[in-house]
């Protein structure tokens, strides 16, 4: 797929891949806006995370919204859920650590948690928060300090927020934030390859024509 590319789109895919992650991951959890959920996207793609995990929740279930997302969702993993405990329980036996967004009783400080292990950041719902499942799985519970009048910020901010302390505290803790092994990262090269190409009918022409030419010449 790299010869239907231009060398700096090639090179700009590499980057983008060398600084992916699967050993943090965001799990967003029932939103009543479907478009912050495409918001949130953008932003994970933003920060080199590969695997989102969305939890439906009883609104309108999250569709794909380009405007919003910048196509960010294709170049990421989306699983969806139709439960919390589901989801966090197969993430738990996968030995991600549970850390929950909570305003509430008993939440600490970015600075205070570990990332030196795989990690599961849980975004909750933009009323309510996160559902009690969550909590009660949850190993962490964290909060962005605030200093203004407000006191909370829009999801897709608070995840923005969260990430760029959280990779800041993962580069300390295990020198690096993209981490992903060579096999996985070469599977990922040749798929972001793949979706780089706008002429896909021409790969498909390109591939007959070669192949009639193997074929003809034995």
């Amino acid at each position: 797929m790299s010869d239907y590319l231009l060398p700096e789109r090639k090179a700009r895919i590499d980057e983008v891949v060398s600084r992916r992650t699967r050993t943090l991951t965001v799990v967003i959890e029932a939103l009543c806006d479907p478009q912050n959920v495409n918001a949130v996207l953008r932003t994970c793609d933003a920060f080199g995370i590969q695997d989102v995990h969305v939890v439906e929740g009883p609104m309108k279930g999250f569709d794909r919204n380009k405007k919003i997302s910048q196509n960010a969702d294709k170049w990421l993993d989306v699983t969806r859920w139709t439960s919390t405990r589901e989801c966090l329980t197969a993430l738990r036996a996968r030995g991600y650590a549970i850390h929950v967004s909570w305003l509430g009783e008993g939440s600490v400080g970015l600075s205070d948690l570990d990332f030196a292990g795989p990690v599961a950041l849980v975004f909750g719902n933009e009323s309510r928060g996160v559902s009690d499942d969550a909590l009660a799985m949850a190993d962490a519970r964290f909060a962005i300090p605030m200093r203004g009048f407000s006191q909370s910020l829009n999801v897709s901010v608070a995840a923005a927020v969260t990430l760029a302390r959280a990779i800041d505290r993962r580069e300390a803790q295990r020198g690096r934030h993209g981490d992903l092994p060579e096999v996985e990262a070469e599977v990922l090269r040749q798929r972001f390859y793949l979706l780089a190409v706008k002429q896909r009918s021409r790969i498909a022409k390109a591939e007959a024509v070669a192949d009639r030419r193997a074929r003809h010449r034995r």
